[in-house]
């Protein structure tokens, strides 16, 4: 292989993390992260700190991001789905955050299924996987980027209560990951 197609493979590697996935890559992902246990989208209601990440993201913060969750009553639906027309009328749990650039991101998620969607209004619709872990942690899994996975906490923990609980995620062994954030020591 010569330096120019080494370069564009590693360039074609690099950018295919950080977009959408080829349908078929998304699929290998719900076939292989789905267990038939489907989770309770209003079991995310109320804040949840986002502790790691898989892969890695590649910078630090100072701070975990808060994601609050809040079911949608149907009259807010619409002023929720301003760009998207085909959202539920129910069922639907909203998330918000403050991203690393300082700004406020909405999300949107709704399934019946083991495999939900979830929406940045405007945008199309991630196949998203949630896992209980404990009572204190939810495992999210972004298909539709590659299996990227984020761990949530409903409390700030400690690093060493974070990598307990991810040596015990079994489906995740062998990824590379980290938290992004600094936790308690």
């Amino acid at each position: 292989m010569n330096f120019n197609c080494a370069l564009c493979l590693l360039f074609a590697l690099f950018c295919g993390t950080n977009g959408s996935s080829p349908p078929d890559v998304v699929e290998h992902c719900i076939n292989y992260y789905t267990s038939g246990e489907n989770f309770d989208i209003n079991d995310l209601q109320g804040e949840h700190y986002a502790v790691y990440f898989w892969p890695p993201n590649q910078r630090q913060r100072d701070d975990c991001a808060i994601v609050t969750y809040k079911k949608i009553l149907q009259n807010e639906v619409s002023k929720a789905s301003e760009c998207n027309d085909d959202l539920p009328d129910t069922g639907l749990m909203q998330g918000t955050y403050i991203n690393g650039a300082g700004r406020k991101v909405t999300l949107l998620v709704y399934g019946e299924e083991e495999v939900k969607k979830l929406v940045r209004p405007c945008k199309s619709a991630s196949k998203y996987i949630y896992k209980r872990i404990n009572h204190n942690y939810v495992l999210g899994i972004n298909c539709s980027s590659s299996g990227r996975g984020m761990l949530l906490a409903r409390n700030l923990p400690t690093s060493s209560e974070v990598q307990d609980v991810v040596n015990g995620i079994e489906i995740m062994s062998g990824r590379d990951g980290q938290p992004d954030c600094n936790l308690k020591t």
